[in-house]
């Protein structure tokens, strides 16, 4: 390949080191690593633009003496390229402790080498030095000090040549010491990939260049110039490949997709600039050497070729390194491709905000990222790290200050996270949120509902938040909002799955407890129905046989409803069953029931119940009463009464007493046991029932029915009265009817 074609190639590549190297100050120009690798970019493309040059003059008649001069003039200025290095490494990932306690310590570490680029600048004035030299030499004073300092001076720019050597290479072992503790310093998974990058291309670019000028220099041992500008190039090349793959592939100082895509495109457009000067151009110039031969014919079938095939060539290589080099889980498209999948089809809130978590490290790094969910009435799920504080202290806020700290608010950052709880009175109540050192708060709604918070600090690498991060930080607090309410709603639903598979157990085992059918007693019909509110309820009736055709006859009502009152119900009718083979009387049996319940049960626990014992043999019943319903009484003469002698409820008391009475039933008279749910019963218009109701009806009953038809004649009539209405108790009813004769 000739000097002017390699020369083509070098300054190829610095125009695209130039381009990187604007395209990153572009992206942040406040920003001091973008500064420092701006700064060893266009350095480096200096060196590559200055040793294409170097190979265009190796060609006697490319150039006069006078260019060659002026180009030396300018060459030592790549070599700023290793203070930028230095620069970088004490900024890069986070300002270096020592750089911070040194007052102007960037511009320290660009001193010597500015002053040696001046030192060679006016070496390189060697005819205006002459001729100062030959004027001072003039007078006698003059000529003797020429004479002393000549000697000194010369060692001197001869040890500068060679102590500076020493100097870029004490600044490269002291950039890469320092990039490579950084490097085992750093935590972030995407930071230590972008530092591995950087550190083994800066590495084989300073091992390239001590073996191209600093070695050399040292060990007297001087190489082609050729060999030594190519060794310099590739040097640089190297760097700066380095920086441009950790952009692409590890999003360098959180470079952009605009930014990643514009150096992928100059890449694809130097290969094939490439392919074209090593192939058609030697193609081109060995066909000029045949005698006889038009080159003209083969230029037209080239550009035509050209044509057809540099667009389907170009997206084709332009398609591969996005694949390879664009699409990896950091990316911004792949984080809210993942979002769908990840975030938004969980429905788990401790899964979630193990996702969101993940996905929030990996799409911008910070110190502090906290995810705290706190939905109305429910306790709160957080995760996060970082920060002076714990993510526990922060799930301690009280949710109504954090809803009214952020409500009306899109995005905090800065400043405002902290001016704006001093201003709406809630600083000390949020202080646990605030001593996590919040810089970005975005709050997370759904439907104009509070559900909690993102917090993010300052960035690992101290860069500020781009527009194209806040927005993919707005689009993830949208979906982790919508992904929360779903999770919310799924647990409810699940909850409640739950408990009705739950009720439906209790209600099964409570439905064991009621008789399957009733016994046929000497002298009474008997019939009976139970309908619940819910799937269990406080309501019972029981018919406990005592031997010698005697039976008790239990109805309960358990003050409240679901499963605490089923349980205490449970427990009435156990206690019931156990003590009824003791023969004792129904007071005594009430007496202690109720110290039972009062004992077993908070204060607000307390049920009503009605014993009576039935005599097959007569007619006559024993009964106690613990605060329930008075039963109505049906003579077959007519009219009705209630049985009107009780207590209070089980469970008020310890040491209540319950009096017990009788009564007499003729044949034909019928007794009707309920509980409140047929009285309190109400109908659209929110009317109950009520006792007078039951009672009227009760005295219009035909004499005639049968047990089993006052029972559902009672049910019938309180259902026409409720017209559909939702059932608010327990129903319970028991009726009694002493027969005529005996079957």
């Amino acid at each position: 390949m000739t000097n002017p074609t390699i020369g083509a190639v070098y300054l190829a590549v610095a125009g695209l080191v130039f381009l990187l190297g604007f395209v990153i100050l572009k992206e942040a120009p406040r920003e001091r690593p973008n500064r420092a690798t701006a700064l060893m970019l266009f350095f480096a493309g200096l060196g590559s633009g200055l040793g294409a040059i170097g190979f265009v003059l190796e060609n006697p008649a490319a150039a006069t003496g006078g260019m060659n001069d002026l180009i030396a003039s300018f060459n030592f200025l790549w070599e700023l390229f290793f203070p930028s290095l230095l620069y970088f490494a004490c900024v890069f990932p986070t300002r270096n402790t020592v750089y911070r306690r040194i007052p102007f310590a960037g511009a320290l570490i660009f001193t010597p080498h500015i002053f040696h680029l001046l030192f060679l600048v006016l070496l390189s004035q060697g005819v205006m030095v002459g001729e100062l030299v030959a004027s001072i030499a003039q007078a006698p004073l003059g000529r003797a000090l020429v004479s002393a300092f000549r000697l000194p001076v010369e060692l001197a720019i001869r040890f500068h040549q060679i102590l500076f050597s020493l100097v870029n290479l004490f600044y490269i072992a002291v950039a890469l010491t320092i990039l490579f503790v950084s490097y085992r310093r750093a935590v972030e998974h995407r930071l230590r990939n972008q530092m591995r990058a950087i550190f083994i291309g800066l590495a084989s670019c300073t091992g390239l260049y001590a073996l191209a000028v600093p070695l050399p220099t040292l060990f007297n041992r001087p190489v082609e110039p050729i060999l030594r500008t190519t060794l310099i190039v590739g040097a640089l090349i190297l760097g700066s490949g380095a920086i441009a793959y950790s952009m692409v592939r590890y999003r360098f100082l959180d470079a952009n997709l605009i930014a990643r895509k514009s150096i992928l495109y100059a890449v694809t457009s130097a290969f094939l600039l490439a392919v074209y000067l090593t192939i058609v151009r030697q193609l081109d110039a060995f066909l000029e050497t045949l005698p006889g031969y038009d080159t003209s014919i083969f230029k037209t079938a080239m550009l035509l070729l050209a044509l057809v095939l540099f667009q389907p060539a170009f997206s084709w290589l332009e398609e591969v390194l996005d694949r390879f080099f664009l699409r990896d889980r950091t990316d911004y498209r792949a984080v809210l491709r993942r979002v769908s999948s990840e975030i938004l089809t969980v429905l788990d809130l401790e899964k979630l905000t193990e996702n969101v978590i993940t996905t929030l490290l990996e799409a911008t790094p910070a110190r502090t990222t906290v995810l705290l969910i706190a939905p109305e009435g429910k306790p709160p799920v957080v995760r996060g790290f970082g920060g002076e504080g714990s993510v526990e202290d922060v799930a301690a806020i009280p949710r109504h200050a954090l809803a009214r700290y952020l409500e009306d608010v899109e995005i905090l950052r800065d400043g405002d996270v902290v001016a704006l709880a001093e201003r709406r009175g809630v600083a000390e109540e949020v202080a646990p949120l605030l001593a996590m050192r919040p810089y970005v708060l975005l709050p997370l709604r759904h439907a104009g509902e509070f559900l909690g918070l993102i917090a993010l600090g300052r960035k690992i690498t101290e860069m500020r938040y781009k527009a194209e991060e806040v927005n993919l930080l707005q689009t993830l607090a949208n979906q982790v909002s919508v992904a929360a309410r779903n999770a919310l709603l799924y647990r409810e639903s699940l909850d409640k799955v739950l408990i009705e598979e739950e009720l439906a157990v209790a209600r099964r085992i409570q439905r064991q407890f009621l008789p399957e059918t009733l016994p046929r007693i000497l002298r009474f019909d008997l019939a009976a129905l139970n309908v619940q509110s819910r799937q269990v309820g406080g309501d019972y009736y029981d018919l406990v046989p005592l031997g010698d055709g005697r039976y008790l006859v239990v109805i309960v009502d358990v003050a409240g409803k679901g499963v605490p009152a089923a349980l205490l119900a449970s427990m009435v009718q156990a206690s019931i069953r156990t003590q009824a083979d003791d023969g004792k009387p129904v007071r005594e049996v009430m007496s202690r029931l109720n110290r039972l319940v009062f004992e077993a049960t908070p204060e607000d626990r307390f049920a009503t119940c009605f014993l009576a014992r039935l005599d097959g043999a007569g007619l006559t019943v024993s009964f106690s009463n613990a605060g329930h319903n008075f039963p109505i009484v049906l003579p077959a003469a007519g009219g009705c009464r209630y049985l009107e002698e009780g207590g209070i409820p089980l469970g008020i008391t310890s040491d209540a007493a319950y009096p017990q009475s009788e009564t007499s039933l003729a044949p034909g008279d019928a007794i009707l046991l309920y509980t409140d749910g047929i009285t309190d019963a109400r109908n659209r218009g929110g009317e109950d029932y009520g006792e007078d109701r039951l009672l009227l009806l009760m005295e219009r009953l035909s004499r005639e029915m049968t047990a089993d038809e006052i029972v559902r004649t009672v049910a019938d009539e309180v259902s026409r009265f409720t017209a559909g209405a939702d059932q608010a108790d327990d129903i319970t009813l028991v009726a009694l009817k002493a027969r005529e004769v005996i079957q």
